[in-house]
C-alpha cells in the first residue's frame, strides 16, 4: 500500500525570509520556530521500513509536533517522547493490521461484532467532550498561577464523572464496560436488575448493554494482546488502539483465538518494544479498577488529603499506564513533604501530554538527586513543580523537546521564588542560546539531557558553557 504524506510549509519562516532586511523587526523575544526533524530527533527515527517522518516539525508550546507517514495512514506525535512510542509501536501495528484483514478473524467477526467494537472504542477514547479545543504544548506549566487553573480542574473533574455516570471512571481506553457488566450481574443476582437507571451504555442502547454482558473478557484479551506486543494498552495511537479494540471484541466472544493467532505471524511473538520496558507490568496483569485500588494504597504513603487522591484517581487525563508511572516515580522519590501539591497540578493536566510532562518532571528530579533525593519537599511555584532537597538545592525539571525564550518563560523564572543561591534546572531537550545566557545570567545551573544521563557534570554559576552529552 502506498505511504500517505503530508505536505507542510514553514509558512511564517518563509514569510519572514521574503521581507525586506530592514523590515523585519527586532525581537525581544524568541519565537517557536518550524525545524527540520533531524535537528531534534535521530535518523532512525525518521524512515524506515514502512515509516516516514514528515522533515518539517513545528514546536508548539516547547514540545516538538511530528507528523509519521505509514502504510496505514498518517500518524501524530506530539513530542520527542511519543515519536519514539510511535515509531516502537509499529511492528506490533503491522502484526495487528494483519490480522484484522486476515480470513479467520473476517470469519469471527461479522457486522455486528465490528460495529459493537467500534462504539465501545469510541466510548472508551473519547469520554470527556469538554476537553476539547485544549492548548498545544506544555506551555500552561510556565503560567504564573496554579491555583485557579487547580480550581477549575476541579469542576472539570466534577463534571466529567456526571458525564461519564460510571461511579467515576473515566480511564480512557479501560475496561469501565466491564466493570459494570460485572456490577450488572450482581445485581441480576440479588434481584436488583434495573435499579441503576444512568450507566454509561444508557447512552448506547440496550443492545449494546446486552453484548456488554456476554464479552466480560473483552479488557483481559485487549490487555493480554497488548502484552503480547510489547505495547501499552491504554496507547493513545489511534490505528493502533482500533485494531486492539476489534481483535480483543472478537477473541472476547470466544470464536476467536486472538492472543495465539498472534504466532501465526512470523517473528511477532517475540516482539518486546521499546515503550514496554517503561511499562510496570501491573497495566497488563490488572484490570484498571484493581490498578486504581492498587495506586490508591501507595499513594497513602505519600499523600495526605483523601479527597485529592480520589479526584486525581478518577481523572481520565491519566491513564492506568501514566497513574501508575507518577507513583512509581513518587516511590523512587520519596519526598518528606508536598505530595498533596503535586496531586493538585496534576489535576490541571487537560492532555496526555501534559500528564507525561508531570510523569517525566517526576523521573528527572529522582535521576538527578539519586541517593541524595529521599526526604525533599515538592514545591509549586507558578504553575509549575519544583523539588527542595534536603542539602538546600531548588531543583526544577524542564521535561520540554525546544526552550525558546519567550516572554512567558522570561515571566515564570523571573519568579521571586527563583531568586535563591543554589538552583539547578534540568533539561531534556534543546535549549537555544539565547534561554542558555538568560538561565546562567540568573544564576542557574544547567543540565541538558538529565534523564539519558548516567553521569553529570555541573557547569559553575554565570559560565555560558552548559554541559552536553
Amino acid at each position: 500500500m502506498p505511504i500517505h504524506r503530508t505536505a507542510r510549509m514553514p509558512v511564517l519562516c518563509c514569510a519572514l525570509l521574503a521581507l525586506p532586511a530592514q523590515a523585519v523587526p527586532t525581537q525581544e523575544y524568541e519565537i517557536e520556530p518550524v525545524l527540520g526533524a533531524s535537528s531534534l530527533v535521530q535518523p532512525a527515527l525518521l524512515s524506515g521500513p514502512g515509516f516516514q517522518v514528515d522533515p518539517h516539525v513545528e514546536i508548539r508550546g516547547y514540545m516538538a509536533r511530528f507528523t509519521i507517514d505509514t502504510r496505514v495512514g498518517p500518524i501524530q506525535a506530539e513530542s520527542v517522547e511519543i515519536l519514539g512510542d510511535r515509531i516502537a509501536e509499529l511492528p506490533a501495528l503491522e502484526a495487528l493490521d494483519q490480522l484484522t484483514r486476515g480470513q479467520a478473524f473476517l470469519d469471527a467477526a461479522d457486522d455486528s461484532v465490528t460495529k459493537t467494537a467500534k462504539g465501545i472504542g469510541q466510548v472508551l477514547r473519547h469520554p470527556i467532550k469538554t476537553l476539547v479545543g485544549i492548548p498545544a504544548g506544555v506551555a500552561r506549566y510556565f503560567g504564573k498561577r496554579l491555583s485557579r487553573i487547580g480550581h477549575q480542574a476541579q469542576a472539570l473533574s466534577d463534571r466529567t464523572a456526571r458525564e461519564l455516570g460510571s461511579a467515576g471512571n473515566p480511564y480512557p481506553r479501560d475496561d469501565g464496560p466491564m466493570t459494570e457488566a460485572r456490577e450488572i450481574d450482581r445485581e441480576e443476582s440479588d434481584g436488583r436488575s434495573g435499579t441503576n437507571k444512568h450507566r454509561w451504555y444508557d447512552r448506547t442502547g440496550a443492545e449494546l448493554e446486552r453484548e456488554v454482558k456476554r464479552q466480560l473478557k473483552y479488557g483481559q484479551v485487549r490487555r493480554e494482546l497488548a502484552e503480547r506486543l510489547g505495547i501499552d494498552p491504554y496507547t493513545s495511537n489511534p490505528h493502533l488502539s482500533e485494531r486492539l479494540d476489534q481483535l480483543a471484541w472478537a477473541g472476547s466472544g470466544g470464536r476467536y483465538a486472538a492472543t495465539a493467532a498472534l504466532g501465526s505471524i512470523g517473528g511477532v511473538g517475540g516482539i518486546a518494544l521499546a515503550q514496554g520496558s517503561q511499562l510496570n507490568e501491573i497495566v497488563w496483569k490488572l484490570d484498571p479498577d484493581q490498578v486504581r485500588e492498587r495506586n490508591a494504597q501507595r499513594l497513602n504513603r505519600h499523600c495526605r488529603d483523601n479527597l485529592l487522591m480520589r479526584q486525581f484517581l478518577r481523572r481520565g487525563t491519566f491513564t492506568p499506564s501514566l497513574q501508575t508511572a507518577m507513583i512509581d516515580a513518587l516511590d523512587r522519590l520519596q519526598p518528606a513533604a508536598g505530595c498533596d501539591a503535586l496531586l493538585e497540578l496534576a489535576m490541571t493536566a487537560q492532555s496526555e501530554l501534559e500528564a507525561r510532562y508531570i510523569v517525566n518532571a517526576l523521573g528527572l528530579i529522582a535521576h538527578r538527586l539519586e541517593a541524595r533525593a529521599h526526604g525533599g519537599t515538592l514545591v509549586t511555584i507558578g504553575a509549575g513543580l519544583a523539588y527542595d532537597s534536603v542539602d538546600g538545592e531548588r531543583v526544577l525539571p524542564l521535561p520540554v523537546d525546544y526552550l525558546a525564550w519567550t516572554d512567558e518563560v522570561s515571566r515564570f523564572l523571573d519568579n521571586a521564588a527563583f531568586a535563591i543561591e543554589h538552583k539547578t534546572v534540568l533539561l531534556t531537550g534543546t535549549a537555544t542560546m539565547r534561554s542558555q545566557q538568560e538561565l546562567t545570567g540568573r544564576g542557574w545551573n544547567i543540565v541538558v539531557d538529565a534523564r539519558e544521563r548516567h553521569t553529570d557534570r555541573l557547569v559553575s554559576r554565570g559560565d555560558a558553557v552548559v554541559e552536553r552529552r
